[in-house]
């Protein structure tokens, strides 16, 4: 073969990968995907899940497959997702918080926000310090003037709730107790039996609306479910711990494949389903695209890396 020939040759092998990577592409996708969550069956962000799973299939032609791989605060899932293939087959959706706070405050949490890329979101977490109804103080403000003086019992959640506390306790000049808890229905027993004072929440609490008060917003923004409470930041305390669940995968995604998925997404938002999940579940819909995903997770991260780093690892 001759030096032109085999220049020919060169050019029609790239030009048929070329052809062939932008059909595969077109095609997308052919084949079931695989969505993981990162906490077990039966729990809120599952619910979510399996909702928004069903929506996208019916959007994207293809069955979207749970499954469930729950470890270190959702980060184990993460992490398996992003060793995958990016081809649009293996996503996952979980708490934002899954990456940008436990990465900061559990040792088994190795990842990075860069090693996944973005769909976008679907709902809003209502991160949360809540109290039992009967508490003597009803926001942020009145619970660090009743505690003076007092050693205050909070609920041991996880490495972040602890840190979040810790924080306040530090900025405020507050003695706590930690209680440890195995989980959020752990946790609402503690509060309604009245042995805690004080405890975070991812939402839970909105369960049990005449018996649990939320006493300060973690997040930048205002609870949709008590909108008179004010998060932390407005009053006074430099921290904000928000999250949403976000649909992703591994880095290195066609950005086609992301448009068509992020495209599901925005329909599935807007479908009745999800928004009555939403409204039994009491995470509010809030859907941002691949791009503001983006941005978010790497705000949340660089709030966390401040947290953690004025409270030190857990």
């Amino acid at each position: 073969m001759n030096v032109i020939n085999f220049s020919k040759w060169l050019l029609f092998l790239m030009f048929s990968l070329l052809l062939g990577l932008n059909n595969s592409f077109a095609d997308y996708p052919n084949k079931p995907i695989k969505l993981y969550i990162g906490y077990k069956a039966g729990g809120g962000t599952d619910t979510v899940g399996r909702v928004l799973a069903k929506v996208m299939s019916e959007e994207l032609g293809q069955q979207v497959n749970i499954i469930n791989k729950p470890g270190a605060g959702g980060c184990v899932a993460a992490m398996q997702v992003s060793k995958m293939k990016p081809d649009g087959y293996t996503l996952i959706m979980d708490p934002s918080s899954s990456v940008t706070w436990a990465r900061h405050t559990n040792p088994k949490c190795k990842i990075k926000v860069s090693d996944l890329d973005y769909v976008g979101t679907i709902a809003q977490f209502n991160f949360g310090l809540v109290s039992h109804v009967s508490a003597p103080y009803n926001n942020i403000e009145e619970f660090i003037k009743w505690s003076k003086g007092k050693t205050v019992s909070y609920v041991l959640l996880s490495p972040g709730s602890k840190a979040l506390m810790k924080y306040i306790a530090a900025e405020k000049g507050i003695k706590v107790n930690y209680v440890p808890a195995k989980g959020g229905a752990d946790m609402i027993q503690l509060i309604l039996g009245k042995q805690v004072d004080m405890s975070f929440s991812g939402g839970i609490h909105t369960r049990h609306p005449d018996k649990i008060k939320l006493i300060a917003s973690v997040a930048s923004y205002r609870h949709a479910s008590a909108p008179n409470i004010k998060t932390l930041k407005e009053s006074g305390i430099d921290i904000e711990a928000g999250a949403f669940h976000f649909v992703g995968g591994p880095k290195g995604m066609a950005s086609n494949i992301i448009k068509k998925l992020e495209a599901a997404m925005k329909v599935a938002s807007e479908h009745s389903t999800i928004k009555d999940i939403s409204n039994k579940t009491k995470f509010p819909v809030v859907y941002n695209t691949s791009s503001d995903t983006a941005k978010i997770m790497k705000q949340q991260d660089e709030s966390y890396r401040k947290l953690t780093e004025k409270t030190g690892k857990m």
